[in-house]
């Protein structure tokens, strides 16, 4: 890369390095990238080649990454590859979403991301696999196709259950829990 180019570049990360791509405290760290080549032209940035992206709790793998903008901010990133990978923790109470897909598209505005071709995306133990995935992470929604009539296309999913805190328990629960005897009260037949 000529050192014009690598000047090109780094401007435009410095660009970017404001915009919010993750966790709000994300949105204030630099964003870093490394492939084996880099360009920008007309608001967009092409990186192609065993390409690296991360900023906070956001990673993105690829063979290659597009970086669109507007007026210096970041509208959109492209992953393509075989398979690209997207990594993020959407708030800091929840663990981390982790997708893959042949084209992973990230719509920052929207909190969206489109995955497309051999789709996956887990979060919190849960997973769910198709031809096409969309997760909105401001809604918390995820909509899934699996695409032509075959039956090897269809939605997959694996859930798991939400531990029941004991304070959300019915009340019917807790009094059977009540009257049930204990080893302190089993040989005096008095119940709880």
């Amino acid at each position: 890369m000529t050192p014009y180019n690598a000047a090109l570049v780094a401007s435009f990360l410095f660009a970017i390095s404001s915009s919010a791509l993750s966790l709000p405290d994300d949105r204030k760290q630099a964003i870093n990238l490394s492939s084996d080549r880099a360009i920008y032209e007309n608001n967009q940035g092409f990186y192609v080649g065993n390409v690296s992206m991360s900023q906070g709790s956001l990673k993105i793998r690829a063979d290659k990454l597009t970086i669109i903008e507007s007026d210096r901010k970041v509208e959109k990133v492209v992953a393509e590859g075989s398979p690209a990978y997207f990594e993020q923790q959407p708030r800091a109470e929840e663990g981390v979403v982790i997708a893959s897909a042949q084209r992973i598209e990230y719509s920052l505005a929207q909190e969206e991301i489109l995955l497309e071709k051999n789709a996956s995306i887990t979060h919190q133990g849960s997973k769910i696999s198709g031809d096409r995935v969309v997760y909105s992470g401001r809604k918390q929604m995820v909509i899934a196709d699996g695409g032509t009539t075959e039956k090897e296309n269809r939605v997959k999913m694996t859930l798991q259950p939400q531990a029941i805190p004991d304070s959300d328990q019915p009340e019917s629960n807790k009094a059977n829990e009540a009257s049930e005897p204990t080893p302190d009260n089993a040989i005096s037949g008095e119940l709880r």
